[in-house]
């Protein structure tokens, strides 16, 4: 089932896995406050939400809705709100010791979690949650890419999609990615290496990896659809496929699966 509503906006959505899925074209629309998120955020709360987008502006940007909204502060121990690069198990136990407690001040109480990578393992952990609400207390779970989560997660959430600028930048390099020869790609991954500044496995990285491979396969399965016998193409998709499932394993090198998929496309 899918609708459009406009309103000097557009928000697509759609119903898929029992969850709700909501796309807002760009932040400019929410900080310049010609969109209300009350209306992706209804006062009466889902009790679990992944919103995919920039993790640490999406994180400020709810927060400040729900700040005014709710009246609740980050003193609050009610309320958790928390930035990662790489959510593990460790950090999704304390997720969970805070859900099992009582709340303390007999309102609604607010887990928020931005990152840009959740291992297996947590995401396992955070399932449970999920599948055991409890009444007045609401998860958001914010990541770049909720392509990469479990869909058991996803069957269970509201989806929401907040698409900025940043993915115009993303799709002009991928488009020169593919354009370049061999040696020049193998230069522009140095360079994504070396932009990052992080270590070369860091979560942070391999979310930017993610996001490079899903451009590419977006942009192969368009060519796939105009030609389906394409060895070639055929090729490069499983090869796209099985590179995004290591970029999603810890301590994957991000370096060599894309100089391996640079030189495969």
């Amino acid at each position: 089932m899918n609708f459009i509503i406009q309103e000097n906006f557009q928000i697509f959505s759609q119903l898929r896995y029992n969850s709700k899925e909501l796309l807002i074209n760009n932040y400019e629309l929410i900080k310049n406050k010609k969109m209300k998120l009350d209306k992706l955020f209804p006062k009466d709360l889902y009790h679990s939400y992944v919103v995919e987008g920039k993790p640490i502006e999406t994180m400020e940007l709810l927060f400040d809705f729900l700040k005014e909204r709710e009246n609740i502060d980050r003193l609050n121990p009610d309320i958790l709100c928390q930035s990662y690069e790489s959510f593990n198990i460790n950090n999704s136990r304390e997720i969970k010791d805070w859900y099992n407690k009582k709340g303390i001040s007999g309102n609604k109480k607010i887990c928020i979690i931005a990152t840009q990578f959740i291992n297996k393992e947590a995401e396992q952990s955070l399932l449970k949650i999920i599948e055991e609400p409890t009444a007045n207390t609401h998860f958001f779970i914010i990541v770049p890419d909720s392509s990469l989560l479990l869909e058991t997660i996803l069957s269970r959430v509201h989806l929401i999609k907040i698409r900025s600028n940043y993915d115009v930048v993303l799709q002009k390099r991928v488009q020169k990615l593919i354009s370049s020869t061999p040696k020049e790609r193998i230069e522009m991954v140095a360079i994504i290496i070396k932009e990052n500044k992080e270590e070369e496995s860091s979560g942070k990285l391999r979310s930017y990896g993610i996001s490079i491979i899903n451009e590419l396969e977006n942009i192969f399965y368009q060519k796939f659809k105009k030609m389906k016998t394409d060895k070639k193409i055929i090729f490069i998709l499983k090869e796209l496929e099985k590179s995004r499932k290591y970029l999603s394993s810890p301590g994957a090198s991000v370096k060599m699966i894309l100089e391996h998929i640079v030189l495969v496309i």
